[in-house]
């Protein structure tokens, strides 16, 4: 099914890239009832999706088995099999099956954890497959773990289900209609990216030493040892702005707050993917006044996280597929969402204002974007084993198509430094104190 923009698209008509990407489902050839479940299976694994394949043959018992309808990043509801019948079914019978099992729409808040977990998982087995809308089949085994065992991109043996995915694509059209008709440029940027502190000896110090929980710097949710008083990241909160140099300003605040509370001033400040084993850093961006949806998601996923990607040092494949996996996401209490991807981008000026630059111009401007190198497989595990040599081809296509965007001389001051810095196959050095390159005093000059 196909969406439409309503303005002029500022490629040119003979560009390449102007066939029209907004199809909803347009992967569902690919991915129907009757694609090879192995081949799906693999791929879903690529992502980081938990599924039966695992490498040591244990047979993996399920107590409980959903059937879960996603429309992008929103589940519609859910069967549940009762335990006695949870063998019994199959991938055609479960969606025939409608006497015995009750559907449960998720209009409410969801608490319990073992609902929460299968939803994250059914929204990203969707996602995963590039795919809009499909019905998810999920077993529960021990501790309360969702397995996904099947995507099925055809429902229409279930008419709830049918019903269901039915309306919410029609709303979507609506509401794609409407945004487009009454398009407005004006998304606000926030940001929380971590960053971690490093002794003399090269160990770990704890952020929770010097920093509170909350404010425009403290430390992030994780704790270590058990212990919730020990968090072991530190974070950046600059208040949100619909500019990027009002952005920047109130980023460089939040490190001259931090240089007075962290009062260790043999210790390192470091960014990036992974400097230290086993610590994980996001370069988490917050999405204010544009909506959340899957096509949003691909286009940051592609025109924002694979150019950082050809930045990243040999560490940045080590954090993922458990962090950094494509279309992460996370809705925010403002009615914004933040994206989760890429990694902590502290490491220079330049990087940092090239990124929330192009974070603006894409979201300001993803109807307008026409590539999705991400559908292949191969750009997919390209991307999740940090091979840049495929990368890099991709990635000065999808620059080409960016500089044609109408608002690109709007970021230029931003994104040409960023550009260079592409051109020049340049690879960020996360053991460097990024303080120095900040001018943020005292720095660690080792």
């Amino acid at each position: 099914m196909s969406l439409t923009t309503y303005d002029v698209n500022p490629l040119d008509n003979k560009n390449k890239f102007l066939e029209n990407p907004y199809v909803l489902n347009k992967a569902a050839k690919k991915i129907g009832s009757t694609n090879d479940l192995i081949v799906q299976l693999q791929q879903l694994k690529l992502h980081g999706v938990r599924t039966p394949l695992i490498s040591n043959n244990q047979k993996i018992r399920y107590r409980d088995i959903y059937l879960v309808p996603v429309f992008q990043q929103r589940v519609l509801g859910y069967f549940k099999a009762k335990k006695n019948q949870g063998k019994s079914w199959t991938n055609q019978s479960i969606l025939q099956n409608k006497n015995s099992n009750t559907f449960v729409q998720l209009n409410k808040l969801v608490s319990n954890r073992e609902e929460k977990r299968v939803i994250n998982q059914a929204i990203r087995a969707v996602y995963a497959l590039n795919l809009d809308y499909a019905v998810v089949k999920i077993g529960i085994s021990t501790g309360a773990k969702p397995w996904v065992l099947h995507v099925n991109a055809k429902y229409d043996a279930n008419d709830a289900i049918s019903r269901l995915i039915d309306l919410a694509v029609q709303e979507f059209i609506t509401d794609w209609d409407n945004i487009a008709k009454t398009w407005k440029k004006e998304v606000v940027i926030g940001a929380d990216p971590e960053f971690i502190l490093q002794d003399m000896d090269g160990k770990l110090v704890l952020a929770s030493n010097f920093l509170p929980i909350k404010g425009l710097i403290g430390c992030d949710q994780i704790w270590t040892n058990r212990d919730r008083n020990q968090r072991p990241l530190a974070e950046l909160r600059p208040i949100p702005a619909d500019n990027v140099r009002d952005f920047i300003i109130n980023l460089y605040k939040g490190m001259q707050i931090g240089s007075r509370k962290i009062t260790n001033r043999n210790l390192k400040w470091l960014a990036g993917a992974m400097p230290m084993k086993g610590y994980p850093l996001g370069g988490h961006i917050h999405f204010s006044k544009v909506r959340l949806n899957s096509f949003l998601l691909r286009a940051l996923d592609n025109y924002l996280t694979l150019p950082i990607t050809l930045f990243e040092d040999k560490n940045g494949i080590t954090r993922r597929p458990k962090y950094g996996f494509l279309g992460d996401y996370r809705k925010q209490f403002h009615g914004g969402f933040e994206y989760r991807t890429i990694p902590s981008w502290l490491v220079s000026p330049t990087i940092t204002k090239g990124v929330i630059a192009l974070s603006k111009l894409i979201a300001e401007n993803y109807i307008y974007l026409y590539q999705n190198p991400l559908e292949d497989i191969f750009v997919q595990k390209a991307y999740y084993e940090g091979n840049k040599e495929l990368l890099k081809p991709i990635v000065q296509e999808l620059w080409k198509e960016l500089k044609q965007l109408k608002d690109f001389h709007l970021y230029e001051k931003y994104l040409l430094p960023l550009e260079r810095l592409l051109s020049q196959g340049y690879t960020w050095n996360e053991q460097i104190d990024f303080r120095k390159a900040w001018l943020i005093p005292p720095f660690h000059k080792g």
